[in-house]
């Protein structure tokens, strides 16, 4: 009985730990939201890939090219924001996640009454972790 309970034990407590914030790219996005919102550049930095690029409109014209360049992005943002507000609520809306293999795209949209922002990841799994490689960020304006 009692080997059968440390075995329980030992089962329960290795599921427990084998599930991670990237272990899905449907988990990735999550994580990286949790990270936006709470305006936490160092965390952010963890889901993006050495060779990332973006489209980030708002911030520059150019392709963003690698992670320094996207975090530095991100640091700005954050810098700029924590002015004003000590976190933010950025809720993806429409979420999809299209998954071929070891790459995934998640598409969402995220609307305020000015504008509809819509944003594209694209994430590969390397090394069982989920990583963004790609991302493209767009406003539409709905009030002129």
């Amino acid at each position: 009985m009692k080997r059968a309970l440390i075995l329980l034990i030992a089962i329960l407590a290795s599921c427990a730990t084998t599930t991670t914030s990237t272990d899905t790219p449907r988990a990735a996005m999550s994580g990286f939201m949790d990270a936006l919102n709470t305006l936490d550049t160092d965390r952010m930095a963890t889901y993006f890939a050495d060779d990332i690029t973006a489209f980030v409109p708002v911030a520059q014209g150019e392709r963003a090219d690698g992670k320094a360049a996207v975090v530095e992005i991100f640091r700005k943002y954050v810098e700029a924001t924590k002015k004003t507000i000590s976190r933010t609520n950025i809720v993806p809306e429409d979420l999809r996640v299209d998954q071929y293999g070891d790459v995934a795209i998640v598409t969402f949209n995220v609307r305020n009454p000015a504008a509809i922002s819509r944003r594209t990841f694209v994430f590969h799994r390397e090394r069982g972790k989920w990583l963004i490689t790609h991302f493209h960020a767009s406003n539409f304006m709905t009030k002129q």
